[in-house]
Formats: structure tokens, sequence, C-alpha cells
């Protein structure tokens, strides 16, 4: 998996720029948030302080490091990178993709990458 787009550095534009996930982590961070609940009137009608009640949330977060190259031959023969990027995104779990497929799916919905074509 891979996506190609043209890229620029060096003072130079990179026609067929191959882009590629090369690490893909992910977090789980699990806490307590405190939400009110309104509480019924007593029986005079009169209003009832609300309560507070606990609520365990989860956080789940993929982060992951793109690097391009100037073209597919420079990455399948080992060359250096020419640039790297962090990216991070919310991976939904119950999709059918795997979360490599949604990192350039994710890839594919910013503006940099919006006429990026799969490798």
């Amino acid at each position: 998996m891979a996506l190609t787009k043209s890229f620029e550095k060096y003072g130079a534009t990179f026609a067929n720029a191959y882009h590629r996930v090369s690490e893909l982590r992910y977090h789980v961070s699990e806490y307590i948030t405190y939400n009110m609940v309104q509480q019924a009137p007593d029986e005079n009608g009169d209003p009832v302080p609300p309560i507070t009640e606990e609520v365990w949330a989860t956080d789940r977060q993929v982060f992951f490091t793109l690097l391009t190259y100037v073209d597919q031959d420079a990455r399948d023969n080992h060359s250096e990178a020419a640039a790297r990027a962090e990216y991070s995104f919310t991976p939904d779990w119950d999709a059918t993709d795997n979360v490599l497929a949604q990192a350039y799916a994710y890839l594919k919905t910013l503006d940099i990458f919006a006429d990026a074509v799969d490798a």
C-alpha cells in the first residue's frame, strides 16, 4: 500500500513521488468523566439538586509516520526518504478496512493528498 502524488522539495518537483506509511501505532486512553444528571422534582414539586454521575470514557487515536520517496524505484531500492511527516486520526474500529487502510483513506481526506492515487 502506498500513494503516489507529486512532491516538491530541493527546488524540484517529483511528479511520481511515492508516499508510504512506515510506522503505525495506536494509543488507547481510558479516563473518568463526570456528568451532571438532573433529578425530578420532589413530592412537593420543589427542584432537587442534580447529582454527579461518573462515566468511563475511552479515547482511541492512531499515529503514523509517512515517508515520501522521489518515486517507487527509490523506495524499492532502499534509498533515503526525501521527507518524513507525522499524522494522527481517530480510527473506526468497526470498519471493514483495517487500520492501515484507514490511514491511507485518512490521508486522502487532506487537501495535500486530495488528488493522490493508490499505488
